[in-house]
């Protein structure tokens, strides 16, 4: 076992419910405003590329899927037992890129259609219960001109790990169309072995040093009264 991390053959053992690893304190929070506010759209992580040039789509859903498959936690939606939120951790499965073709339509309006599609993509909800918490969208404006819209809920991504997928799916996808094969190793640590690490570690006395510290800093502030709606 890591000094750091579990692996994901440990989980087993450090879980009693392995089938069902928590969250991790960051994913609880997110989770936690979803229920207050269901059908939000404001956790969406949208990324966005114009693509100039020859793309085959066929392989862009192959390196897409590639990708989900490394990463469990884009294919993790989250259930809730005993009073608890868990992990659920689909298997891989293809990952489906939907594709609008505006080649056919008056090149005048095709920027416009393709704004408004993207817009209609980012603002749609994710449903943090079932399905991928990804979406993949693939915007034809002619041949050689394309708008890929990949939308992402902010529990399976952040800021620095959006660049990491960014840059896994640019080199999967390069390998794939030049006829050979994903080169990327596969990954030690999964994001539910960190939380269940994490759950493990923040406990006992660590726990009560961190809840000291914060007391003594809080202590004697006002209470903050904010208006509401």
């Amino acid at each position: 076992m890591s000094d750091l991390y579990y692996s994901a053959s440990d989980r087993a053992d450090l879980d009693e419910e392995h089938d069902r690893p928590p969250l991790s304190f960051a994913q609880e929070q997110l989770w936690f405003f979803e229920r207050m506010t269901p059908g939000t759209t404001i956790y969406n992580v949208p990324l966005i590329f114009r693509l100039r040039g020859g793309l085959d789509a066929g392989v862009l859903g192959r390196a897409l899927t590639e990708v989900v498959r490394r990463h469990e936690a884009l294919r993790t939606t989250f259930g809730f037992a005993n009073g608890s939120p868990y992990q659920v951790i689909a298997p891989a499965t293809p990952v489906d890129i939907r594709l609008d073709d505006l080649s056919g339509i008056d090149a005048g309006a095709r920027d416009a259609e393709a704004i408004r599609l993207v817009t209609q993509e980012v603002r749609t909800p994710f449903d943090l219960n079932r399905g991928l918490l990804v979406r993949a969208r693939l915007i034809r404006i002619d041949r050689a001109d394309h708008v890929f819209c990949l939308t992402m809920h902010h529990i399976c991504t952040d800021g620095w790990s959006r660049g990491l997928i960014v840059s896994e799916l640019s080199e999967v996808y390069g390998g794939l169309a030049g006829g050979g094969v994903p080169a990327l190793g596969e990954l030690p640590v999964q994001y539910a072995d960190f939380a269940v690490w994490q759950r493990e570690w923040l406990r006992g006395e660590v726990l009560e040093s961190a809840l000291r510290y914060w007391e003594e800093r809080l202590a004697g502030l006002p209470v903050l009264e904010l208006p509401t709606d």
